[in-house]
């Protein structure tokens, strides 16, 4: 008695052998998870800009962001290129994280629109202007702008074209220049939409294309940006 055999030794190494490789690989697993979860926490799941010309000044560098329309007859374009000038600097105010950029109080550019009627034939205008006095103007070109599905006035589906464009204000170099085409919800529209809907639906969509404009300038989440149809079906 109190004496073990050589078998009854082997089968306690190989139950200790295989606790100790469970446990390893349980500390193993939870290590790899707390890296990651400490990666995402430091570095976050941001994406850069694919226009890095405001994260990456050097200098002082004033900017003025300009929405206008070539559909000014277009009834469902009404105030939205202002509202979408506005969010857009805010934007690139509060995510460019450069204490060099300067970004022109969008009243002074809409006061720059008001005086010429809202015509104009170059952004260079309102950024050279002396009282914009800008070094870069970032131009908004709005295309189409709809809020309604363009086969049932009962359907709800904002789309919007246009065009972004960044000039050197003092050369007059294009700095960047991209189409941008946005529908939401890009599957389907919201069924069964009447004019509350429409109103309720309105603004969400400028932010939407607000924000979508701004990520090409300023780091951004990456999933965030792709959660278009989600955040709209989820509206009501």
């Amino acid at each position: 008695m109190g004496f073990f055999t050589d078998g009854d030794f082997l089968m306690r190494r190989k139950f200790l052998n295989l606790i100790f490789l469970a446990v390893l690989f349980v500390l193993f697993s939870g290590c790899q998870n707390v890296l990651f979860t400490a990666m995402v926490l430091i570095k976050g799941t941001d994406v850069p800009p694919e226009c890095e010309l405001l994260t990456k000044a050097k200098k002082e560098t004033r900017v003025a962001v300009v929405c206008y329309s070539i559909a000014a007859s277009q009834y469902e374009v009404q105030n939205a290129p202002r509202i979408i000038a506005k969010q857009v600097s805010k934007l690139l105010e509060n995510n460019c994280a450069n204490k060099q950029i300067r970004i022109i109080d969008p009243i002074k550019v809409d006061t720059w629109l008001d005086n010429c009627s809202n015509e104009i034939d170059d952004i260079l205008q309102v950024g050279k202007d002396p009282a914009i006095n800008a070094d870069i103007v970032i131009g908004i070109e709005i295309i189409d702008f709809q809020t309604r599905d363009q086969k049932s006035h009962f359907q709800i589906q904002g789309r919007c074209s246009l065009k972004i464009i960044a000039k050197d204000c003092k050369t007059g170099e294009i700095l960047y220049s991209q189409n941008l085409s946005i529908v939401d919800p890009p599957d389907v529209p919201i069924q069964g939409g009447g004019a509350g809907a429409e109103a309720t639906f309105r603004p969400k969509f400028i932010k939407t294309v607000s924000e979508q404009v701004a990520y090409k300038f300023h780091p951004h989440d990456q999933h965030k940006a792709r959660r278009i149809q989600a955040d709209s079906l989820d509206m009501f």
